[in-house]
């Protein structure tokens, strides 16, 4: 996968490759594979990918700012949330409470001596299905792109290209192209020693803690209450709203139980902290939104092939003469900046609403 130790978008740099048809090798960083490369003669460096996946994580950060919500899963922890039910946290499509699990696979079958290497797991240890396989690099803890997942009888064979496993420490201070060599593997590629699968899922274990406050205003059961933390379960009233209910609980063997021990009583200015996923990528057009905005925020010209080239200059392109809304467009004057706003506030219609 093409990496970049600074942002980790939820709109993959490899996604960006492929939307510009860019040569997979020469965007990571390899030259002279034969891969046909028509006018896209550039070979990438590694700070031109860090600039291009901190500019679409920006970009999802300025859309989620408007939109009330973010675009594709992200686990979020949300702090000090006056405790009463129900509870409406910052963002919206919320999935479930909880936070970023992953279990080892171990691999029953590997080939890193074709391209693409393959690497087979059994489809058993992935509950939720190939959405929850995710390859790493252990050196560097970054995700590697999986090109292709198939199902083979009771397993998944995962394939993953050769100029995408790359390690980490021959990217990170990369200065010039490096060369390809059919001899594969080299000690420039990753081997299965090198990576660790994970199945990743929402786990549900963690999901907030209700602070209480450092005074009680009526009575107490002889339990000290000042500061004192309890763990709580989060139940979705409407998910799309972001309204929650936390309730005391207590997480065992799987499941939830109600917690009704004692406490202190009629406490004011109780606090929750709550842990969840959310986000959604059911709004129409909302990859064409990000990339739009990302070209828009670039500080450089990228070398690419003209199809992206063209995409940059639109995307940067500043109208001589701008109205009252472009004006007051909050992500910028440029016409990418101008669609991702047009787009987000077409997406907003409808959404109000108020919680107490």
């Amino acid at each position: 996968m093409s990496r970049s130790e600074l942002a980790s978008p939820y709109y993959t740099l490899n996604d960006f490759r492929k939307r510009f048809h860019l040569p997979r090798c020469r965007f990571n960083g390899v030259e002279g594979s034969g891969e046909y490369s028509g006018a896209c003669n550039h070979t990438w460096q590694q700070w031109e990918r860090d600039s291009v996946a901190e500019a679409l994580a920006d970009a999802e950060g300025m859309l989620a700012g408007e939109l009330k919500y973010w675009l594709g899963p992200h686990y979020l922890i949300d702090y000090d949330h006056e405790w009463r039910n129900p509870i409406q946290l910052k963002y919206g499509y919320v999935l479930g409470g909880g936070v970023r699990g992953r279990d080892e696979v171990v691999p029953s079958a590997s080939d890193f001596t074709v391209d693409p290497a393959t690497i087979t797991v059994p489809q058993a240890s992935f509950t939720g299905g190939q959405s929850e396989i995710v390859v790493v690099e252990d050196d560097s803890g970054l995700v590697i792109d999986i090109d292709d997942i198939a199902e083979v009888g009771t397993d998944y064979v995962l394939s993953i290209y050769q100029c995408n496993l790359i390690r980490w420490e021959d990217l990170e201070e990369q200065q010039e192209a490096i060369e390809w060599d059919a001899a594969f593997p080299l000690a420039t590629w990753l081997k299965l020693a090198d990576i660790t699968v994970y199945r990743e899922y929402r786990d549900e274990s963690s999901q907030a803690t209700i602070t209480y406050s450092s005074g009680c205003n009526c009575w107490c059961s002889g339990t000290a209450c000042a500061g004192t933390d309890y763990t709580g379960c989060v139940y979705v009233v409407d998910w799309e709203i972001s309204a929650v209910r936390v309730s005391r609980a207590d997480y065992a063997d799987g499941g939830w139980t109600c917690d009704s021990t004692a406490i202190c009583g009629c406490c004011s200015n109780d606090k929750v902290k709550v842990r969840y996923q959310a986000g959604t990528t059911d709004p129409p057009n909302w990859e064409r939104a990000v990339v739009q905005l990302a070209l828009s925020i670039l500080d450089w010209k990228p070398c690419g092939c003209t199809i992206f080239d063209n995409a940059y200059r639109r995307a940067q392109n500043v109208p001589e003469i701008l109205t009252g809304e472009r004006l007051n467009c909050p992500f910028g004057m440029a016409d990418g900046a101008y669609y991702a706003w047009a787009w987000t506030r077409s997406q907003q219609n409808g959404r109000g609403f108020m919680l107490g």
